[in-house]
């Protein structure tokens, strides 16, 4: 089979595709790359699916690659808006989240593009991502019922919560930062109100039975499994008539993508989307 790789923009969003030679109504997969990388560093991953008969879509975040824009590692600079004592991270943890939030309207935009293409069905899609492209994988999983598969690698599920304990984490760790906070609290209540309205957790338990399989690393300092764990834990009950389509794993890993994660998104993919079905 020979695969294709196309270059294109719709719209403002540049995109990385890979395609399987004479396809049509091939599932579609979305993948969505970490914080300050880009759509090229889905490739390798997009290569596999499109040889297992999926039609891939790799895109540049907002403020990234194509569209980078320097804010994303200058957000606690003051003239950018930063309010944070840089150390803590938290102006960068809240652009992280404002670009989470702009790949939902991306994807969405891209659907509805991809909607008169021949080669795509649009009604049978995946979407997958590391880092914050599996922060925004649970949102578009989320979201969009046509994503009948999300495999999430390396991310959490509750966007409010963790944003919550890392607030804790840095006032708990630091006298001087839990006093800068404190004089911040009206923009820490926006920044509070963008994320939990943008949550994807509550909307969780909706999904089932569609497929959702969680990726972590036993060794993940970044994004710890622990809340991954208890995302299982309390999911479990929303898909008890299909728990086959629920799945934790955790691997020997840290913050990264290895072989056999990726071996495991196309195989969720594969069994779960179907790929030939109609053609």
């Amino acid at each position: 089979m020979n695969i294709l790789i196309e270059n294109d923009w719709i719209g403002e969003i540049p995109l990385l595709c890979a395609v399987p030679s004479a396809t049509a109504n091939a599932p579609l997969v979305f993948y969505i790359h970490g914080y300050g990388s880009g759509k090229e560093s889905g490739l390798a991953l997009a290569y596999q699916l499109a040889r297992a008969g999926f039609f891939v879509v790799s895109f540049d975040a907002q403020w990234h690659g194509e569209r980078f824009d320097d804010r994303i590692f200058r957000a606690a600079e003051p003239e950018l808006g930063g309010v944070y004592p840089p150390e803590t991270g938290l102006d960068v943890g809240a652009t992280f989240y404002q670009v989470i939030a702009h790949c939902l309207d991306d994807v969405r935009t891209l659907l509805d593009h991809f909607a008169g293409d021949p080669r795509i069905d649009v009604t049978r899609c995946g979407v997958t991502g590391h880092s914050m492209g599996a922060y925004a994988s649970f949102l578009v999983f989320a979201n969009f019922p046509q994503m009948h598969a999300a495999v999430p690698m390396m991310g959490i599920p509750d966007f409010d919560r963790r944003w919550q304990d890392i607030l804790d984490e840095c006032a708990y760790s630091n006298a001087a930062w839990a006093a800068a906070i404190a004089t911040q609290s009206a923009v820490t209540q926006q920044h509070s109100a963008l994320i939990r309205s943008i949550n994807p957790y509550p909307l969780l338990p909706a999904a089932a039975p569609r497929a959702l399989l969680m990726m972590n690393g036993d060794f993940d300092c970044d994004q710890p499994k622990s809340y991954s764990i208890a995302a299982y834990r309390e999911l479990r009950p929303a898909w008890a008539a299909h728990p086959e389509k629920l799945k934790l794993n955790i691997y020997p890993a840290g913050h990264t993508i290895t072989a056999e994660m990726e071996r495991d998104v196309v195989a969720c993919f594969v069994t779960h989307l179907e790929p030939g079905s109609s053609v």
